[in-house]
């Protein structure tokens, strides 16, 4: 069988994990709409105070970071707090054992600095490990306003790493469920084995409806959000240099 016939009849797992991603698309609207509609209206605030919007995560979770940070689309005053000690960019084997680690999210936190007006957004699959639910209770110890992007089914379904007990979402002040099942695997092969993560495509959908939600607010308020242009169209980066500008000093990364 060729790659070109094998794309013609994609069946099976396949395309059941694209019904899944777009069930819990769905779903995902109707079941979290007030809490995501809280946490735009707290980076809104939060920007216009003239805070930044701190985005960590631990593991894959980082992606969701990156995600809108320096991207088309994305707000200006975003700070993706990029861990490698604790992100699957080296030594992946031994960063799964990093973030478990107790202690080192309070370092995190108190390197970066934060303080209000920020508003500080950690994303973890599981909720369960250590640096996570530490960066958030650095966060709010700082004053700081903390937003979840966690799986209660996931996180209800295994115990808390954590020495508290507790987990991401029972830590932050505002938790958002990104509804990926325990394990985070929505399909399975004909042998039984799961595969096919949710938590990617839906946490991404989270973080841009978190944006552009906080985006309108601005515009709502009589507020030009500070929104990049794409580098990759004639003019965007010219537009966009204006805010690198404004920013530079205070974001890492650039």
């Amino acid at each position: 069988m060729t790659a070109s016939e094998g794309a013609a009849t994609l069946a099976g797992p396949a395309v059941e994990f694209l019904a899944a991603a777009r069930s819990g698309l769905d779903e995902l609207g109707a079941r979290e709409a007030a809490s995501m509609a809280t946490a735009s209206a707290w980076i809104a605030e939060a920007i216009e105070a003239g805070g930044l919007v701190r985005i960590f995560g631990t593991g894959h979770s980082r992606l969701i970071a990156e995600e809108v940070f320096f991207r088309a689309g994305g707000l200006a005053p975003t700070d993706a707090i990029l861990e490698d000690s604790v992100s699957g960019y080296h030594d992946v084997t031994k960063s799964e054992l990093t973030e478990r680690l107790e202690g080192y999210g309070q370092l995190i936190v108190e390197h970066r600095r934060l303080a209000p007006p920020d508003v500080m957004i950690i994303v973890s699959q599981s909720g369960r490990n250590a640096v996570p639910i530490d960066v958030a209770d650095a966060a709010r110890a700082r004053g700081v306003r903390t937003i979840g992007i966690t799986s209660i089914a996931h996180a209800t379904s295994q115990p808390s790493r954590h020495s508290s007990g507790r987990h991401l979402h029972e830590a932050v002040d505002l938790a958002i469920d990104n509804g990926a099942p325990a394990g985070d695997c929505a399909v399975r092969l004909a042998n039984g084995v799961p595969v096919g993560p949710l938590s990617g495509v839906l946490g991404t959908a989270i973080i841009q409806t978190l944006v552009i939600g906080a985006e309108e607010r601005l515009l709502a308020h009589g507020v030009e959000p500070p929104v990049f242009r794409s580098g990759n169209v004639d003019g965007g980066r010219e537009a966009s240099q204006r805010l690198l500008d404004q920013y530079w000093d205070r974001i890492r990364g650039w």
